[in-house]
């Protein structure tokens, strides 16, 4: 007759085996692990330096103003909500730059969130996106500070999220990038889904906004990003808006409550004053083109199963790891690349 343990004997082994569930979960937390999960789903990112990016210009009536002062309005002010402690929308002297070839697109920004001169090497918030067209695995890194404080982070050498140890006297990978838990939190997918790449007047100034409009696009990396929604597509039959651009089903779509952001009202009409880009219609003539478009696709955000709403995943079926690039095998913008 077989005996059944006892609760001593039971107590031992969840004793034994509870410290490796903790270690597994923090391995799952860690950034130089996730640097290396995102290294083999798209590319390695190599070591960059903010200042060679391209500026993102703030103008005010389309001049850049002899002085900058907090919490100003411009012309085209950044589109993601800072902190309310930082200097707001329209500070200058964001950088971005692109790394990129036929296969993976990679953005890096570093972000002005606080009033400094132009050549000061510190950046209040240091981001990454990077995305693989073929397989549509997508990863997003952001630096741990945020706007949280107006010292912000050196961006001379910023270091890959891969690398377990810096020069001498560099910050360090694990001191600089959010866990992933940290990013999961910024709720990126929520605004990225339709694709990668939000496009926004204050953005598209630059030349550094990869495309991958219809691409497939999913977030493959596990641990805390399983929590994110799988956004899908939306679209009717001759719709004008989705002629150029796929409309994601999250925040672009609707409001949603996003953790770092809070309630956020949806981006596609938020952008109604700007798209199509370059247009110079009337309000009467752009209500003739695109309001019956833009009616459509509100209904079928609002109710996904109403007559004629055409619903579609986004993520590549049967996902499956693309090989790896090394950062030396693609082509930049402008160099990332460290003095």
């Amino acid at each position: 007759m077989l005996k059944l343990p006892s609760r001593h004997f039971l107590a031992s082994v969840l004793l034994i085996l509870l410290p490796l569930f903790a270690h597994a979960e923090d391995h799952e937390d860690d950034v130089i692990q996730y640097g290396q999960d995102c290294a083999k789903l798209i590319a390695e990112v190599p070591v960059f330096n903010c200042l060679n990016g391209e500026i993102v210009k703030v103008t005010v009536d389309g001049k850049e103003p002899s002085e900058y002062t907090p919490n100003m309005t411009c012309d085209r002010p950044a589109y993601l909500p800072y902190p309310k402690t930082a200097e707001g929308a329209c500070t200058p002297y964001t950088r971005v730059q692109t790394l990129r070839d036929d296969n993976i697109q990679m953005l890096g920004l570093c972000r002005r969130m606080y009033i400094r001169p132009i050549d000061d090497p510190h950046f209040d918030s240091i981001e990454i996106i990077m995305h693989n067209v073929t397989s549509g695995s997508t990863c997003f890194m952001i630096s741990k500070k945020f706007g949280g404080n107006p010292t912000g982070d050196d961006g001379r050498r910023v270091p890959p999220p891969t690398e377990e140890t810096p020069p001498a006297g560099m910050i360090s990978a694990r001191d600089l990038w959010a866990t992933p838990k940290e990013v999961a939190n910024h709720g990126c997918i929520y605004c990225h889904d339709s694709d990668p790449w939000i496009y926004t007047p204050w953005i598209a100034q630059t030349k550094q906004l990869p495309q991958d409009p219809y691409g497939y696009h999913s977030v493959d990396v596990g641990g805390a990003f399983k929590a994110w929604p799988k956004p899908m597509s939306i679209n009717t039959r001759g719709n004008t808006c989705t002629g150029c651009h796929r409309i994601g089903s999250l925040n672009t779509c609707g409001a949603q409550k996003i953790p770092t952001f809070g309630d956020q009202p949806p981006k596609m009409t938020q952008s109604l004053t700007w798209m199509p880009p370059g247009s110079h219609e009337g309000a009467e003539e752009w209500s003739t083109i695109y309001k019956q478009s833009v009616d459509d696709l509100s209904r079928c955000c609002a109710d996904h199963d109403a007559p004629g709403c055409l619903v579609s995943p986004i993520a590549k079926p049967h996902f499956m790891a693309a090989p790896q690039k090394s950062a030396s095998a693609l082509k930049t913008t402008l160099p990332f690349s460290h003095p």
